[in-house]
């Protein structure tokens, strides 16, 4: 069952790679994206959870992605609070949690190997 979690956040991500690099059309308002980076945040609290079940992240890995994880739903909070009044700061505060996302999905990339 495990495994079935793992096999399923992987291909999610794969199919969010591969729509990206098809040129299907990503979250066009500030409030989506910032939807998708909530969700992103699941899908790899998902797949750490079943990499840690099998095996394939240690305990210190479990506390750093928890703890990205928990900083990036702060900045994604933050951006969305700082994006009322400032729509070009709450962007890039945005897109800055958004690439730690990114980064982190790339390193649970290679602890499926």
């Amino acid at each position: 069952m495990k495994r079935l979690h793992l096999f399923l956040a992987v291909l999610a991500l794969a199919f969010l790679t591969a729509c990206a690099s098809l040129g299907i059309p990503q979250a066009d308002t500030f409030n989506k994206k910032a939807l998708g980076a909530h969700g992103t945040v699941a899908a790899i609290a998902k797949s750490a959870t079943s990499l840690r079940a099998a095996g394939k992240l240690s305990d210190a890995d479990r506390d750093n992605i928890v703890a990205t994880l928990k900083n990036a739903e702060v900045g994604i909070d933050l951006a969305t609070m700082v994006g009322k009044t400032d729509p070009a700061a709450g962007v890039t505060k945005l897109d800055t949690s958004i690439a730690v996302l990114t980064a982190l999905q790339a390193y649970l990339l290679t602890k499926e190997k």
